[in-house]
């Protein structure tokens, strides 16, 4: 069977995107959370932390995509198969995931 090789665009264009929200976040840090809670600050955390989750995802789907059978039908389905297919450690996901 043929290896099909990772697109090194498509996942160092969602690296980059990581690291541009986790940038965002990081302005958050100074803050006490006091002020975090008022005003916009928390939507603002809230879109970029679910931005970078998301771009974390769309990586791990990719890499799954070049394996014959493997399911990608949700984040869930993501996250499992990463595990089982040694991508990731399985100590990195919840017992219940399973």
């Amino acid at each position: 069977m043929k290896e099909i090789p990772l697109n090194k665009h498509t996942i160092t264009s969602k690296l980059d995107e990581i690291q541009r929200d986790v940038e965002k976040l990081k302005k958050f840090q100074s803050i006490s959370y006091e002020e975090f809670k008022e005003g916009e600050n928390f939507a603002i955390a809230e879109h970029y932390l679910r931005r970078a989750l998301e771009a974390l995802f769309e990586i791990g789907a990719h890499i799954l995509s070049k394996i014959p059978g493997a399911r990608i039908t949700s984040y869930r389905e993501i996250a499992k198969n990463l595990g089982q297919y040694k991508i990731v450690l399985r100590e990195f996901f919840r017992r219940n995931i399973d």
